[in-house]
């Protein structure tokens, strides 16, 4: 087949693949591919692009590769996608390299590709969530993206994401009963900016901080007075998994989960010049052996370990040991340790962590251990027992049918409790068992669900995985209560007496009406929003409208007499015009600051929104107008006061001169300034007009 990328659309249905922030580009191609039912290797390897760098089959191609593009080769992928050039440019790290990279053939009239390696310029790839990428594509699929070891918690689905290309087949950790990672990364921006501060790069501080604590893990000694690790680890893996992997496996695997809490606080102490004083003190009469020991004394106090100095020596070489005698020589000798490997934020070698992948290898040699963990007086240990298993595989499917029936009854308790599975993905845990996560989980991996399951949740609720959002679902069946309740919807009334909630929910759903899909319009019918209803709201002669409407009012208004000091019962071009400022008004002197609505009102008047009386600047306007005459295109308004009355306004304005405030004395000095000379009733003017 010989097409050119500009005609894929014309063979295959366009793609919805939406870019995930932090995303390889080299994913984003395989989920471009999926939306046109292709694999990625089918979709480049129809010619359109030219390879600087190409890679054979044999070869294979990295986990942490990626795609390098041209502007041409971009502009088809961008049209493969539906998605502009500028957002791919915003979402995917590598996209702006592309160009760079290829010199010459940065603008050539066909695609050209260059392979890279993805970890050297952008960091680590890991997995992405793929909850989260269905909540932007509708799809489940699998992510990878560029992701620092601080950033790997995703916090709304529970997840540790891992690194892609470890020689395992997870793609996450579930640490949903772990909250203390989740806040762990929260606290990483501040301690980031202290490092900043402090002179030192977030990256380099994190690395020593996770050398240290990932010292701690191979330590026995520290195993002996663990308490919280063993505690962790153990609800880790069994959340994740129930299958019999060896305790050494677990341990490499959700190592850096485990210990993330940890590598924060260590890197906040790190940074810290309070501590790091302690390490510095050179007073005579402070031994090194006592230095050593009031730091190891704060820093166990701050990690709530009080026996940390009885497993950190000085005598045993560690990551902390090197660090601390890096800070001691910095303070002796700047100028030697600016050196790249000799300063304190430098990891030597041996006291580097053992990655993943190569530990895994490693344990590839030795025979399986399976997990068996539990915290006691002397913290976590593991066991030895054979695994049994039945049949081909049969233990770990009735492990998953035993899960799925037992999560089928907590969600046939909450159906009978609330009537639908519209279920929030982060609810608080009912019963000690996660109904919202399971039930997303289900969501994401529905297409390969027995028929069974699905027949079983469907049965509690139809619309359990609806093709919309849930939080929609969720809308509706809360809408759906209130109309059982106080009755169906009517248009006619203009939504009158709703709760604020479900009437700026329905005023959703009707401005969008027409882009809802058949279903979505039949659930609104059975809260009496149908079509017919929705016509009879647009007709209403007194709803209400839009903030576009409004301003257009407002705007030809103030074109036409010069000020927006409209009473209330005014209406212009049959929008209640002085009910609609008004409104505005009372939002506006209750926000803090100007907001936007009430910036673009001021421009077209500046005294709208004035701190006295509407009336008092209606009669300053009508009294600048009879002064000065009515600027050109400018007419008066309904009830505009007359001269007299202008000229009676004026005497009792200088009468209570002293009362006014700054802003109207200003104003009516101004107009009886410019005034005096050419209005046929400035003879009347008082003693303070003609001084001024």
């Amino acid at each position: 087949m010989d097409l050119r990328g500009d005609e894929l659309g014309a063979w295959f249905a366009p793609g919805d693949a939406v870019p995930v922030q932090g995303e390889t580009t080299w994913s984003f191609l395989h989920r471009v591919a999926v939306c046109y039912g292709l694999e990625a290797g089918e979709l480049l390897a129809w010619g359109w692009w030219q390879w600087v760098n190409p890679v054979t089959q044999s070869r294979g191609r990295r986990p942490d590769g990626d795609v390098l593009l041209n502007v041409m080769a971009q502009a088809q992928v961008a049209a493969w996608a539906g998605v502009p050039v500028a957002h791919l440019a915003r979402a995917l790290p590598s996209w702006t390299a592309g160009p760079a990279s290829l010199g010459e053939r940065a603008r050539a009239d066909r695609g050209w590709a260059r392979w890279r390696v993805g970890a050297q310029a952008w960091g680590p790839v890991s997995f992405g969530c793929r909850l989260c990428a269905a909540r932007r594509s509708g799809r489940s699929q699998r992510v990878w993206r560029y992701g620092q070891r601080w950033n790997r918690v995703c916090s709304r689905h529970g997840r540790w994401l891992l690194d892609v290309g470890d020689g395992h087949d997870l793609e996450y950790l579930d640490v949903g009963g772990c909250q203390e990672l989740a806040a762990a990364q929260a606290r990483w921006p501040r301690v980031a900016r202290r490092a900043v501060s402090t002179g030192a790069e977030p990256g380099a501080v994190f690395a020593v901080a996770r050398a240290v604590v990932c010292g701690w893990w191979q330590q026995e000694a520290f195993w002996q007075r663990e308490h919280v690790w063993g505690q962790r680890l153990e609800r880790v893996t069994l959340d994740t998994s129930r299958r019999n992997e060896a305790a050494a496996w677990w341990q490499l695997v959700a190592r850096d989960a485990v210990v993330f809490p940890e590598v924060v606080a260590v890197a906040a102490a790190l940074v810290d010049p309070a501590l790091r004083l302690l390490v510095t003190d050179e007073r005579p009469l402070v031994r090194r052996s006592r230095r050593h020991d009031r730091f190891m004394t704060a820093l166990g106090d701050r990690l709530e370990r009080g026996w940390l100095k009885e497993v950190e020596w000085p005598e045993r070489p560690s990551a902390l040991q090197t660090w601390m005698r890096g800070v001691a020589r910095e303070l002796r000798s700047p100028s030697r340790s600016a050196s790249p490997h000799s300063g304190i934020w430098w990891v030597p070698a041996a006291h580097q962590p053992a990655e993943v992948g190569a530990g895994l290898r490693l344990l590839a040699t030795t025979p399986p251990v399976a997990f068996r963990g539990h915290a006691g007086v002397a913290g976590w240990r593991a066991e030895l027992y054979v695994p049994r298993r039945v049949g081909r595989g049969a233990g770990l499917k009735a492990v998953s049918e035993e899960r799925f029936w037992e999560g089928l009854g907590h969600a046939r308790r909450y159906v009978v409790r609330h009537g639908h599975l519209a279920v929030p993905h982060a609810g608080a845990p009912q019963d000690g068992f996660d109904l919202g996560r399971w039930l997303a989980n289900l969501r994401a991996a529905s297409a390969g669900l027995p028929p069974e399951f699905v027949r079983a949740l469907a049965e509690l609720d139809v619309w359990w995985n609806p093709p919309w959002p849930i939080s929609w679902q969720r809308a509706w069946h809360r809408a759906r209560a209130h109309a059982l309740a106080h009755g169906l919807v009517s248009g006619d009334d203009n939504l009158a007496g709703m709760p604020r909630w479900l009437e700026r929910w329905l005023r959703q759903q009707i401005a969008e009406y027409s882009r809802l899909a058949a279903e979505q319009q039949q659930l609104l019918a059975q809260l009496g929003l149908t079509a017919a209803e929705i016509d009879r709201f647009h007709a209403w002669p007194a709803r209400r409208r839009s903030v576009l409407h409004g301003l257009e009012a407002a705007h030809d208004y103030a074109a036409r007499h010069g000020h927006l000091a409209v009473s209330q019962p005014t209406s212009h071009d049959g929008v209640a015009l002085g009910k609609w400022l008004n409104q505005v008004r009372h939002r506006q002197r209750a926000a803090t600051q100007p907001t936007r609505l009430g910036r673009r009102l001021t421009a077209l008047d500046t005294w709208w929104n004035p701190p006295w009386p509407l009336d008092w600047q209606r009669y300053y306007w009508a009294a600048r107008h009879h002064l000065h005459g009515l600027p050109e295109g400018v007419v008066w308004w309904t009830g505009a006061p007359d001269e007299d009355q202008a000229r009676q306004w004026l005497h009792a304005q200088q009468a209570s001169w002293h009362l006014l405030q700054p802003g109207q004395q200003e104003l009516v000095s101004g107009a009886a300034r410019g005034g005096v000379a050419r209005c046929r009733f400035s003879s009347g003017a008082s003693a303070h007009e003609r001084d001024t």
